[in-house]
């Protein structure tokens, strides 16, 4: 709690103390200050081991900024910078097989009843010293960088970051405790854990999360552009039907996939904004799913989706994952992949992407008119219309052979929306020819008795 500016006035005596609380007057605002502007300012902006160290059996950092909590201000330490790390060995030997160990920066609190500054000769004596700071006993020769005035000696403050183990967390209570990384042992041999992820400022610090923010930036974008095929349906029908649910679907995923896209994009975001945006996603695709509620509730009350959690985001995130994941999965009414054929006199053509033809499914012709009759359509269909890769179509009319196999069904596959006055036939993709549309990407269709508004989508399902 900030207990006020000193009162500077004409005549005052200065000592040490004035200059210490103006510091920490300082410290004490600023912690204020952002713990109403953005909860859980605290953690790690950068914590980078060192490779070499750690095979070694060696924990120490090449690159270490921290943020602390604290009750007597905010301090943001660097390391290197205001702040010194040393090293530790690591007790391999506390690590079980199949077991890993939290580790842990430390900073120790402010005492006001006691030295807060230790005063040291050689860096091995800081790394020793049981206070917050540490100072060094030879001053640096400081330049005057406004004026050509003779140089001053000046000592700086350090403040004094220790590692701590998993096993030693506890009895740390006089110090602000940051997690930034977690031990595995494979043998003899130490690693990090790539799963873990430390208490963070922002995303960028956290690449963890930042994998979870990517996978599902890119499965919602996935499933959108396995619903975009049915948006110049919608526009060619008055009656939607079920195709209203598919639209739905479409709208909630194309706004999240913008939203996940610029929050994936921002290293700067913090983990419990992006932790919002997903909380967000869960409650736009509940609409879908009779199985999770708004909140991330299972129907029978149970906690799907937990509160967020600074001090373990990797849980938290991981679990946000696995519901978000369940509920794009459930959004399962569209095709995998659907295009429509444009006209190319005299062949209606479609370039087929190399992954939608490498997943495989079943591949389905749709036809649709709103001039043509669908029992005349049908029977003309069935006996006229030829498919076949577009390389390989002239060939096929000039040696009047049959093409690609097509097998009628009166009612849409699951996956297909019902749509009045549709044909759905069943692609041969076991036929020989299949292999030239696979060779060349692209697939036609020869119709000289179809109607001249005819509207032709190839869609994809299953896989």
């Amino acid at each position: 709690m900030p207990q006020g500016p000193i009162y500077w006035h004409h005549g005052l005596f200065l000592q040490p103390q004035h200059f210490q609380l103006t510091d920490q007057t300082l410290a004490e605002f600023l912690a204020e200050l952002l713990s109403v502007v953005r909860p859980w300012f605290w953690g790690a902006a950068r914590a980078e081991v060192d490779a070499g160290a750690l095979a070694a059996g060696r924990l120490e950092f090449s690159d270490l900024a921290l943020l602390f909590p604290d009750a007597k201000g905010v301090l943001l330490a660097t390391c290197p910078g205001n702040a010194i790390c040393p090293a530790r060995r690591v007790p391999a030997e506390q690590i079980g097989p199949g077991e890993g160990m939290k580790v842990y920066v430390a900073l120790r609190a402010l005492k006001n009843d006691e030295p807060n500054v230790t005063e040291a000769v050689t860096p091995e004596a800081m790394a020793e010293a049981a206070t917050r700071w540490v100072v060094p006993a030879e001053p640096e020769a400081l330049r005057d960088i406004y004026g050509d005035g003779p140089a001053a000696q000046v000592r700086r403050l350090k403040a004094l970051l220790r590692i701590v183990f998993e096993p030693e967390a506890p009895s740390m209570g006089e110090h602000s405790l940051v997690p930034v990384a977690r031990l595995l042992r494979e043998g003899d041999t130490l690693r990090l854990d790539a799963g873990f992820a430390p208490a963070s400022l922002t995303m960028g610090a956290a690449p963890a999360l930042a994998a979870i923010l990517d996978e599902l930036r890119d499965r919602v974008i996935g499933k959108a552009r396995q619903l975009e095929g049915y948006k110049n349906i919608s526009a060619r029908t008055g009656d939607l039907g079920e195709l209203s649910v598919l639209l739905m679907a479409l709208r909630s995923l194309s706004r999240y996939a913008a939203r996940l896209d610029q929050a994936a994009r921002t290293d700067s975001l913090s983990p419990w904004e992006a932790y919002g945006v997903l909380r967000e996603l869960v409650a736009e695709l509940s609409v879908f799913s009779l199985e999770v509620s708004a909140l991330g509730e299972s129907w029978q009350g149970e906690r799907l989706l937990p509160d967020y959690d600074h001090g373990d985001l990797g849980a938290c995130f991981r679990t946000a994952r696995e519901v978000c994941v369940r509920l794009l999965e459930s959004i399962s009414a569209g095709p995998r992949w659907a295009a429509r054929f444009t006209f190319k006199d005299p062949y209606w053509t479609l370039e087929v992407p190399q992954p939608v033809l490498a997943e495989g499914g079943e591949f389905w012709l749709v036809l649709s008119s709103e001039q043509g009759d669908p029992e005349r359509m049908c029977a003309s269909a069935r006996k006229l219309l030829k498919l076949s890769a577009t390389g390989g179509m002239a060939s096929l009319l000039v040696r009047a052979v049959p093409g690609i196999p097509l097998g009628f069904s009166e009612t849409p596959p699951a996956g297909l929306p019902r749509r009045p006055g549709a044909l759905y036939f069943r692609v041969g993709t076991e036929s020989n020819q299949w292999n030239d549309v696979v060779m060349g990407r692209s697939l036609s269709i020869y119709w000289d008795d179809a109607p001249a508004d005819l509207d032709a989508q190839l869609a994809v399902i299953g896989r």
